[in-house]
């Protein structure tokens, strides 16, 4: 199996359980990354995780071809800023947090468009014989 199906059937499957249990427990949930945010060591090790899984998804996939594969390319390069952003700008990573914590509709969108992609990534992960 190749690198782009695994990861695309990972970051797939990731996606899909993550809007399910952020649906269901939508309250827990904000509460819960409110208080990470809050946390100060918390954040920095999240930091620290997320740009090595970005780090590790960019360099096995780096792959800017015209096809379904360039789709984990961005996911992993997503990854990869997101945990920079979280290392050298927490404080700003915490206030658009917070500012989208607030908004219930930004929050289901997010959600719906997560599922969306998680079933898109499943599918050429799972079902795409190219």
């Amino acid at each position: 199996m190749g690198v782009s199906k695994y990861l695309s059937k990972v970051i797939g499957i990731y996606l899909i359980i993550v809007s399910f249990a952020m649906f269901y427990n939508m309250d827990t949930f904000t509460s819960q990354v409110i208080d990470m945010m809050n946390n100060g060591p918390l954040l920095l090790f999240i930091g620290f995780v997320t740009v090595i899984l970005g780090t590790l998804m960019v360099v096995s996939h780096n792959k800017w071809e015209m096809s379904w594969r360039v789709l984990v390319t961005i996911v992993s390069w997503i990854v990869f800023i997101k945990g920079i952003c979280i290392l050298f700008c927490a404080q700003s990573m915490t206030s658009m947090s917070s500012q989208f914590l607030a908004n219930t509709t930004a929050i289901y969108t997010a959600l719906v468009i997560d599922f969306v992609l998680g079933l898109l990534f499943c599918y050429f992960g799972f079902y795409c014989h190219d």
